[in-house]
């Protein structure tokens, strides 16, 4: 770990649960656990709120397709190599590319088939302002900041009939699963239990691997490790809020509804590195909406629900294209100008929170279930892109996540009264999914209401 994560960690276990305060609408990723969403903003005239919350994590773990944890990047299933320049231009002047169709044009079954490793960190701040008015509205602008890095990345030849069944089966493009291939009892270095393996000694198969990078290099292409940081994605936020706390039978009954727009401010995934990841949403656009509900009983315990959508737009942009249905994994040769439209988000929260249980001092436990929809291209450049083909890259499927939020709070506003800091801690854990890196993130952070009148 890198001197600056420690201390961002180190800063992580002094400090957050602005719950009440900070909602980060540039949130849903499959790379990372999903954060805690927001409690109903308090109902209070003119009343001013800043949060800033640090958090950070790392794994090498991996869930795939079909729910079962896996190599980091195997998430997408074994890398099929044997296809990978199966109608991808070529220029059969070079060695290269000549290795590719070579290699395609071999008989031999069961052959060409990688699994790749690495390991992912993240370290983000989130930095949030809140500004109520008058009767219930309010403003919020938040602004993520984000350094995502993929290292350790290794690969090794696990060419066996395990990883191959799908490819095989598969009969029609539209129909065509080769993105849920995965090998069994695949752990953090690579170790795979496969059997019937092909004869790995196919001189067309080892030219491949001894000329892999020159392959990839020839096509503008890289493994390499990747850091990135930058922006996430800004949002603005108009919302209204009511407080009801006039019943006799329960303490209150606080409702929030949110509508506003996520701007295209982070850098986006380079398509030059297989394992690059966008600090946001990659060049969209988005808007949402929410609604926050809690409801509270004998003065310290609350119930409380939050859901949301993030619908994108459409955009134009250069990336790599899936050229063939026996391909699988994240390699991709061919780039293309393609129309992109990137699939919605919905995200949906419950918890339970013991309020100021010992003074200030209050927990929070939730269970956030996220799902992203299939991103779709059409509008091709080069007519020797296949859309149909195009679309079932595992890389623009759906993906699910699970996740468990557990949130610390001191509250000091009943110590000060014109400002009112808070301190938190919080730790987010991957429960399950489909298609996401198995990223737990724990982290602090701190906040300040200021009442103005």
């Amino acid at each position: 770990m890198t001197l600056n994560s420690k201390i961002l960690n180190t800063l992580s276990i002094i400090m957050l649960l602005s719950s009440k305060i900070i909602l980060t609408y540039d949130n849903s990723h499959f790379y990372r656990a999903h954060f805690f969403n927001s409690e109903p903003r308090l109902d209070k005239n003119y009343l001013s709120s800043f949060d800033i919350i640090f958090g950070a994590g790392s794994t090498c773990k991996g869930i795939n397709a079909q729910g079962s944890k896996t190599c980091l990047l195997d998430i997408c299933g074994c890398y099929n190599m044997q296809y990978l320049g199966k109608n991808v231009q070529k220029d059969l002047t070079k060695e290269s590319d000549l290795i590719l169709q070579q290699l395609e044009q071999t008989e031999t079954n069961n052959l060409g088939l990688l699994s790749f490793s690495g390991e992912f960190k993240t370290v983000e701040a989130d930095l949030s302002f809140y500004q109520n008015f008058k009767n219930g509205f309010f403003i919020n602008l938040h602004i993520p900041i984000r350094k995502l890095e993929m290292t350790q990345i290794k690969y090794k030849d696990v060419s066996c009939s395990n990883c191959v069944t799908c490819n095989n089966g598969c009969t029609s493009c539209a129909s065509c699963s080769c993105a849920s291939c995965s090998c069994a009892s695949c752990s953090c270095d690579n170790n795979y239990a496969c059997s019937t393996c092909a004869d790995n000694s196919n001189p067309y198969w080892q030219a491949f691997l001894n000329s892999f990078n020159t392959i990839l290099s020839d096509h503008d292409l890289s493994i390499a490790p990747v850091s990135q940081s930058g922006l996430g994605d800004i949002s603005a936020v108009l919302g209204y809020t009511i407080n009801y706390e006039d019943s006799k039978d329960f303490d209150f009954l606080d409702s929030t509804f949110k509508f506003g727009i996520i701007t295209p401010s982070s850098k986006i995934k380079n398509e030059n590195c297989v394992f690059s990841l966008p600090l946001g949403y990659n060049g969209h656009t988005g808007v949402f909406g929410s609604v926050d509900a809690a409801f509270g009983v004998y003065d310290w315990a609350t119930l409380g629900l939050h859901l949301d959508a993030i619908l994108f737009n459409k955009i134009c942009k250069n990336l790599r294209i899936k050229t063939a249905c026996e391909q699988s994994g994240l390699i991709k040769l061919q780039k293309d100008t393609a129309r992109e439209k990137m699939g919605n988000i919905y995200n949906a929260t419950a918890y339970f929170k013991a309020d100021h249980v010992v003074g200030g001092f209050s927990l929070l436990a939730g269970y956030s279930y996220s799902a992203k929809q299939n991103n779709e291209l059409d509008c091709f450049k080069n007519n020797c892109s296949d859309c149909e083909i195009a679309n079932t890259d595992c890389s623009l499927q759906k993906w699910n996540m699970h996740t468990i939020n557990l949130i610390a709070e001191y509250d000091l506003a009943n110590d000060i009264k014109k400002y009112s800091p808070r301190i938190s801690a919080f730790y987010n854990i991957v429960a399950g999914g489909k298609r996401i890196f198995k990223t737990n993130v724990g982290g602090a952070g701190v906040g300040l209401d200021i009442t103005w009148k």
